[in-house]
């Protein structure tokens, strides 16, 4: 997912309304902005490496074969019956009844015992239905052996009234129903006579049958998923009838289908399929079924030998010669010129909640989805200049580093005030105010915990008669701050990770200081809060392997020597080096102070709907399926604002 507009000092300034972002995602990122060119295309287009022994190796058969969506899910030497049926997961998938599935309450079982072995028996299964009050109900049913021979072929008389008997593709006219007394009940009562316990039941896209039947059986073949085509289309039966056993089913001058034809056609298919394998299969149909060309010599093919190099392999490029298929969903779909339709199929979305709409639809079809939410970015080109916009964030985000220290003697200077506020944090910016009553200076931390540090340690503070007090900024943007922290307290994560101020720069006691922590808990890393800068910092972050070490460090004075540490439960993330980049304030004298707070409403609605619809395609996401959330960042003039990458596996809870 791709929140076009965004950047990662938008996440922190928004951070509680993001609540799918901050705690559905377990790694966090800074990212750094795009160079220009859209992202989904530096993405397909990035180079990928062949590992060596796909080098060294080449395989016969040409693309075409090799990545055929048959061969990828059945291989090319499978045989055996066992091998062909529909597994519990993906009978779940493609929404067949299954015992104590969802909708399936009340279905009846068949007595099957699990004993399913290439032996075991094939019955061809077939309906009709007809729609009533209650939806789409079964109206006639056929069954035939695995010689052929129709062993059942019952009308039925639903419970609920008829609304349509859909004669044109059913057959079904009331004068048909009307003397007909059999019901369901009577029907499931025959299947489970003729079935054996280690039947197996074939046809085409079973699971609408068998929901019509209310029967619910473990063993199945579905020919519509054997004979199978790239993303999740299906053939008709009819033409597969009509290209494999050269045989004219469901024909047009005939009303209605014959279900003992449709029965006995599906399971002809499943037993040519079985007994020629997938390999011949595709071999033989490659051109009349699928439409496909399977010339003998494959030069387009992107895979290298040991003898010869080919043209750098691109990731879509990769995607497509693998069989894997991706889809672009979003406002623009010009996601790479070089890309055609077969290696990333574009769907163009009027808005993001279609896109969320179109995802949900078509997820299980694709291995790769890129989907680009618009609206932001759309939002404010409404409101104000990216520029501006993102100066006003940075400014919000730079006032949780500040603070107003005094009074202060009135022959202070900003080294007296530097060496006074050091010990708690680095200094970004000292400025002291004369124009008040009594002397005071401006302090600008580079961390968030450096300025918490001083509002805990600095109050109090005597220095030539002056009592020297520590407080926030009397400022409309600072009246939520405390939540705020608060809610940065609690980022997953942080939870591990503190903050220690005041160690020594002499790397010998700098080490034996950091030492006396590993006695509340293992240590996972130390990070230097000044290593960005090349220097011994005084200033660390250490990570604990546990939540309840860090805890338990935070609530203990720890005195060594002379030197008194500080310690607080981090509040900057640990992808960060500090809290913001410096700003300087341009206000525009032509801006009103309405228009400004009306925007910041406007702005943080259009957060919190992003964060629910990533919650919502979060929630839509297979188990075991890799997500990542990219916020792209901005540059502009020589003017980096670097964007975020949100990476998870969702797993079941």
């Amino acid at each position: 997912m791709v929140l076009d507009g965004l950047t990662q000092s938008h996440f922190y300034r928004y951070f509680s309304v993001f609540r799918h972002l901050r705690n559905r995602y377990s790694a966090r990122w800074t990212l750094a902005p795009s160079s220009g060119d859209p992202l989904t295309s530096d993405l397909l287009s990035a180079e990928v490496t062949v590992c060596d022994r796909a080098a060294e190796t080449r395989v016969e058969l040409p693309a075409a074969m090799r990545w055929h969506p048959v061969i990828r899910r059945f291989g090319l030497s499978t045989t055996g019956l066992t091998n062909f049926l529909l597994t519990q997961q993906e009978m779940i998938k493609q929404k067949y009844p299954v015992k104590g599935g969802q909708g399936c309450e009340g279905f009846m079982c068949t007595e099957s015992d699990g004993g399913v072995t290439d032996s075991s028996p094939l019955f061809g299964l077939d309906c009709e239905m007809c729609l009533t009050c209650a939806g789409l109900e079964v109206t006639r049913v056929a069954l035939v052996d695995s010689s052929g021979r129709c062993v059942l072929d019952e009308l039925v008389k639903p419970p609920n009234p008829i609304i349509d008997y859909c004669t044109r593709f059913s057959g079904i006219t009331r004068a048909l129903l009307e003397p007909v007394s059999t019901r369901l009940a009577d029907v499931q009562s025959r299947l489970l006579q003729l079935l054996p316990p280690d039947a197996v039941l074939v046809g085409h896209s079973l699971d609408g049958d068998l929901r019509a039947l209310h029967l619910v059986h473990p063993h199945v073949v579905d020919t519509s998923l054997l004979y199978r085509q790239e993303f999740g289309r299906r053939f008709k039966l009819r033409h597969l009838a009509q290209v494999v056993l050269k045989r004219e089913i469901q024909s047009e001058v005939r009303i209605g289908h014959d279900p003992c034809e449709d029965a006995l056609a599906a399971l002809h298919l499943a037993q040519y399929f079985i007994r020629k394998g997938p390999r011949k299969v595709v071999e033989d149909h490659l051109e009349d079924l699928w439409d496909l060309e399977c010339p003998e010599d494959d030069d387009s093919d992107h895979v290298i030998s040991s003898k010869r190099h080919s043209s750098p392999l691109r990731f879509g490029h990769a995607l497509s010669r693998s069989g894997q298929s991706a889809v672009f969903l979003g406002g623009s779909v010009e996601t790479s010129g070089s890309l055609s339709n077969q290696q990333c199929r574009r769907h163009r979305c009027s808005s993001d909640r279609e896109v969320v709409c179109v995802y949900r639809r078509v997820v299980q079809s694709y291995t790769l989805s890129v989907l680009q939410f618009s609206s932001f970015r759309n939002t404010l080109n409404q409101t104000a200049a990216m520029e501006t916009h993102l100066q006003q964030v940075c400014e919000r985000l730079q006032q949780m580093c500040v603070l107003y220290v005094g009074p202060l003697p009135s022959d202070a200077t900003e080294t007296l005030v530097h060496r006074l506020l050091k010990r708690c944090g680095h200094l970004r910016t000292v400025r002291l105010l004369h124009y008040t009553h009594e002397v005071h200076a401006e302090v600008v931390f580079v961390h968030l915990e450096g300025a918490q540090l001083a509002l805990e340690h600095l109050n109090g503070l005597q220095i030539n008669g002056c009592i020297i007090k520590a407080r926030r900024p009397v400022h409309e943007l600072c009246l939520d701050l405390d939540e705020r922290l608060s809610e940065r307290q609690n980022d997953p994560l942080n939870t591990r990770l503190i903050y220690v101020s005041n160690l020594s720069s002499k790397p010998h006691r700098h080490e034996d200081q950091l030492q006396t922590f590993r006695q509340f808990g293992a240590i996972q890393c130390v990070t230097s809060a000044a290593e960005h800068a090349g220097k011994r910092g005084r200033h660390a972050f250490i990570r604990f392997e546990c939540a309840d070490s860090a805890q338990a460090a935070v609530g203990v004075d720890l005195q060594i020597g002379n030197r008194k540490l500080s310690v607080c439960h981090a509040l900057t993330p640990p992808h960060m080096t500090s809290w913001t980049r410096p700003v300087t304030t341009e206000t525009s004298p032509d801006t009103s102070e309405q228009g400004e707070e009306c925007d910041e409403r406007l702005l943080e609605r259009q957060m919190k709907k992003l964060d629910a619809r990533v919650g919502k395609v979060f929630r839509a996401l297979e188990e075991n399926c890799l997500s990542v959330v990219i916020l792209p960042g901005h540059r502009s003039d020589g003017v980096d604002h670097p964007g975020l990458c949100f990476i998870h596996i969702k797993q079941s809870t």
